[in-house]
């Protein structure tokens, strides 16, 4: 027997982190292998999905078998106790750091991570870990002051987990709030269920300050009970939900998934907690008079293990840059040949993409094949007397296209190829790819298509010293129904788009509630918001007496720089804190949404190419009328503008106090309103507004 493998099998500790490192090893890699998502009652998992990820995504998804492959093989080679818990703990933190990173980079795309790979619980499994850890220490008696030192760390790395806000609320208000709801509850039974909710979201508070308790008594064995609660309380709490919730799921896979979660978070408890034990032994409390079997010290091995780690982030941070922005578009003139490509043959092709689609699934899809096959080829046929570039692109878009199911980014790549090589050829028309879902017999489906628009005028931007740009556009396929948008921006495109037709759409709107008697910016649907319209509608009136052009370009000129701040936001603008206290509890989902259009909401006001008032009359009108999610970004903006509540203590917006507040800032100065504008910006997102020049 040699002498490493008496020091695996002749300490518990380090046997424990050795048999960990083959099971526990498999669970974690078990996260890259969900399902990503199910579509249509279809699991899709990463190997149906990598080349629609970026590749710092695509290394994130993947970082979980990695993980669990090197744990397994350093379980298998190393051959002291304390190198291992090192190498276990920085291949542990490195994938957590890579998903982060991975995330971040995915969320640029039309393609997300899943939650099953980015839930951010690493804080809370790390205080599970060293409370398990500290624990089991203090039974040996040269480790004890070791073992101390985990049990005081755990709790202060839950006291971070819980008072961190990250990009939402803290943990513990979230707590605080559900708390301060209990007594409104119906009956006990829920009142029970919320008492159980609380506890598992208290968890690693409540294990890392129960394990204190071996601050004064040690343990009495080398596996004591608050390390066992702190290795499988958590999983145990959470499969008793998900089995109260079988009778209920459906196809099956939200109950797989979250098995599958929970393995992956028992397994990294357990290899966290058997890690951190060998590694501060062996490193800071080695046992008297025990020679160390060969290999490389604890030490040199920690600063290896955290140097590789430190690279393999680094090369997720250099792969996860965002999408450049900014696009140098020469746009030609329209000819009847690129016309035919665009207004005819795409159209025919999408719509009979989309019989198709219908028809397959009934069944009695194969006719209406043979027309998308068709249609294809007049459509490449079309586009070869145009340019050579635009055909290879659309051939590969009408190639990629055939499968019923293809997946999100795949489509948007698609489309996207068939963008540059209209720009490349100075062709002024752009596709934009969209998705809509329906519900069929067999449940939800995805149908992918594109709608077509003609490019009038490319408008180029300088945001400290980045480009940006945005394409004033037309809808050219007329025969499908319009977006209803004035514009939108993708994080995953170089450039946002303002649609002309439907600025002269909404300028129609305004200006016939102008026109009634008494003047009014909407019709009214809300009975308490009719004073307040009507002062709106006198401002409108007055603003179309003093515009000669009417109000089209104005609105163009602010859906202009409401789609620029999206761009210039990306996905991880930071997250308000005006936002969480309106929205606290709220799904982070809505937040997220109300984040970012309020950003964008307030930043329009700053246009110098418009009148503000004309934000103004369209943020009021969400205000008054109450609902939605724009509702929400009205009353934060204005608060903020005006410094003060406009609430009638109720959860509703006080009518009279919002049209007081817009009448207040509709009589400033034009660039003292955008200045105000500008410094509530800065409020709200705790940075000044960036400093936006057109290069037209």
């Amino acid at each position: 027997m040699s002498a490493a493998d008496t020091a695996f099998d002749f300490d518990a500790g380090a046997h424990r982190l050795r048999r960990r490192t083959r099971w526990a090893a498999a669970g974690i890699a078990l996260g890259s292998v969900l399902p990503y998502e199910v579509i249509a009652g279809r699991p899709q998992y990463i190997w149906d999905l990598a080349d629609e990820l970026p590749p710092a995504g695509l290394l994130a998804v993947c970082a979980p078998a990695l993980a669990g492959l090197l744990i397994a093989v350093a379980g298998w080679r190393a051959r002291r106790p304390g190198s291992l818990g090192w190498i276990v703990l920085a291949t542990l933190i490195g994938m957590r750091l890579v998903i982060d990173v991975g995330a971040d980079a995915a969320a640029w795309g039309a393609l997300g991570l899943p939650e099953s790979v980015t839930a951010r619980q690493g804080w809370a499994l790390l205080a599970l870990g060293a409370t398990a850890a500290g624990a089991t220490l203090t039974f040996k008696a040269h480790a004890r002051r070791a073992g101390h030192g985990l049990l005081i760390a755990a709790v202060l790395v839950a006291a971070a987990f819980f008072g961190w806000p990250g990009r939402g609320e803290a943990p513990i208000r979230t707590i605080i709030r559900a708390a301060g709801a209990f007594g409104d509850l119906p009956d006990w039974r829920f009142q029970l269920g919320m008492l159980v909710v609380g506890t598992m979201a208290l968890w690693p508070a409540l294990v890392a300050l129960a394990g204190l308790l071996h601050l004064k008594r040690p343990a009495r064995d080398d596996h004591p009970i608050i390390a066992l609660v702190a290795l499988y309380g958590l999983p145990l709490l959470i499969a008793m939900l998900v089995f109260r919730a079988v009778p209920g799921a459906g196809d099956g896979w939200s109950i797989f998934v979250a098995l599958g979660t929970i393995a992956v978070l028992a397994a990294t408890v357990a290899l966290l907690a058997s890690a951190l034990e060998a590694a501060v032994e062996a490193t800071f409390a080695p046992p008297p008079g025990v020679e160390p079997p060969p290999g490389w010290p604890p030490r040199t091995t920690a600063a290896l293990a955290g140097g590789v780690m430190l690279l393999v982030v680094g090369l997720t941070v250099a792969l996860a840059r965002p999408p450049e922005k900014g696009v140098e578009w020469p746009l030609g003139p329209r000819t009847p040949p690129a016309d035919a490509v665009f207004t005819e043959q795409l159209p025919a092709w999408n719509r009979a993409r989309l019989a198709w689609d219908s028809s397959a699934r009934t069944g009695s899809g194969a006719t209406a094949l043979l027309r998308v096959k068709a249609a294809g080829r007049s459509l490449i046929e079309a586009a070869e007397a145009v340019d050579a570039g635009l055909a290879r692109a659309l051939a590969d878009m009408v190639a990629g296209a055939r499968d019923l199911h293809v997946a999100g980014r795949t489509w948007y790549r698609l489309v996207a190829a068939v963008n540059e090589a209209s720009r490349l050829a100075g062709l002024p028309y752009y596709l934009d790819p969209t998705v809509f879902t329906f519900q069929t017999a067999d449940g939800p489906g995805r149908h992918f298509r594109m709608r077509t628009f003609a490019v009038e005028k490319v408008r180029r931007f300088d945001v400290e010293d980045q480009p940006f740009a945005t394409l004033h556009v037309r809808r050219i396929d007329v025969r499908d129904a319009g977006s209803r948008l004035l514009g939108f921006s993708r994080d995953v495109q170089r450039f946002a788009l303002v649609d002309l037709d439907e600025a002269s759409r909404f300028e129609t709107s305004l200006a016939e509630s102008a026109l009634a008697e008494p003047p009014l910016c909407e019709t009214i649907e809300v009975e308490d918001a009719g004073p307040g319209l009507a002062r709106c509608g006198a401002v409108l009136a007055e603003l179309l007496r003093t515009l000669p052009d009417g109000l089209t370009p104005a609105i163009v000129a602010t859906t202009d720089r409401h789609e620029l701040q999206h761009q210039i936001d990306g996905p991880h603008l930071p997250l308000s804190s005006a936002v969480l206290a309106r929205l606290g509890g709220r799904h982070p989902r809505l937040q997220e949404r109300v984040n970012r259009e309020l950003s964008a909401y307030v930043a329009e006001l700053t246009s110098p190419d418009a009148p503000p008032t004309v934000g103004l009359i369209h943020l009021v009108r969400f205000a008054l009328q109450g609902g939605g999610y724009l509702h929400h970004v009205a009353m934060i903006a204005f608060e903020t503008m005006v410094d003060r509540p406009l609430d009638d203590g109720f959860g509703g917006p006080d009518h009279r106090a919002v049209a007081d507040a817009f009448a207040q800032l509709a009589a400033l100065p034009p660039d003292v309103l955008r200045q105000r504008a500008a410094d509530a910006w800065a409020t709200l997102f705790g940075e000044g507004l960036a400093e936006v020049a057109s290069v037209d």
